[in-house]
């Protein structure tokens, strides 16, 4: 599966999505970010990701032929010049299995992801391989972003999958900052609390406290990530 995560719009998630809810359940990715500009997955905790530019079309083109699973992370300042150099090359949309377009209720953001699919629809790229996923959602996408369900319903350009949705969370911007994954917050089960509780030096108590603090906030935004990649891959 080849994924490509996009949109007119900037700061609207599409990097933190890449590299936390789709690089981690996608084994043996490649992970090419098409950017300039925008945050880069080295940041997240991606090891290894190839960057370009959207001009630069005809390398990822031969980078794709050699890869079974990707990622591919455009960011806004790129996607018209991908979008111009794709153009140029037969076929080349049919590389990529689907496009995702974050979408967050500000309505500059929801207008320009229904901009990104207009744009991807006129290319021929299909409905079913267009998803909008609601982005820092509250408690209900319907309800946050009405305006796109009413899109979807009315011209059948793009798909949203039942369930795939993410919550808003700061949990995202303290990995960011200490340029971590999930896995690397929670995925050893290190009782923080027990050993804050036998700490004698305040500074590493402290540490651990704030450990315990994150990864307790960490765990159910984890779930929210594997319940929405199950919905996507539905």
């Amino acid at each position: 599966m080849k994924r490509a995560i996009l949109n007119y719009s900037g700061s609207i998630g599409k990097t933190t999505i890449a590299a936390h809810l789709l690089y981690p359940r996608m084994p043996s990715s490649a992970f090419f970010a098409i950017e300039s500009i925008n945050q880069s997955a080295l940041d997240l905790g991606i090891a290894e990701v190839k960057t370009m530019r959207g001009r630069e079309v005809g390398d990822l083109i031969e980078e794709l032929v050699l890869e079974d699973v990707a990622i591919i992370d455009i960011g806004a300042s790129n996607i018209e010049s991908f979008f111009e150099a794709g153009s140029r090359y037969h076929g080349f949309i049919d590389e990529i299995e689907q496009f995702i377009v974050p979408v967050t209720p500000e309505q500059k953001a929801w207008q320009e992801s229904l901009k990104t699919v207009e744009a991807l629809a006129t290319m021929g790229v299909s409905a079913d391989r267009i998803i909008l996923l609601p982005n820092r959602i509250q408690d209900n996408p319907e309800a946050e972003i009405p305006s796109i369900y009413n899109y979807v319903k009315k011209t059948k350009k793009a798909t949203i999958k039942p369930g795939a949705f993410l919550f808003d969370s700061d949990v995202y911007g303290y990995l960011a900052a200490n340029k971590m994954s999930f896995d690397q917050l929670i995925g050893d089960d290190t009782d923080y609390k027990a050993l804050a509780r036998a700490e004698a030096d305040e500074t590493q108590r402290s540490k651990y406290v704030s450990l315990y603090r994150w990864t307790s906030y960490a765990k159910p935004i984890r779930q929210n990530l594997d319940e929405c990649y199950a919905a996507l891959t539905a």
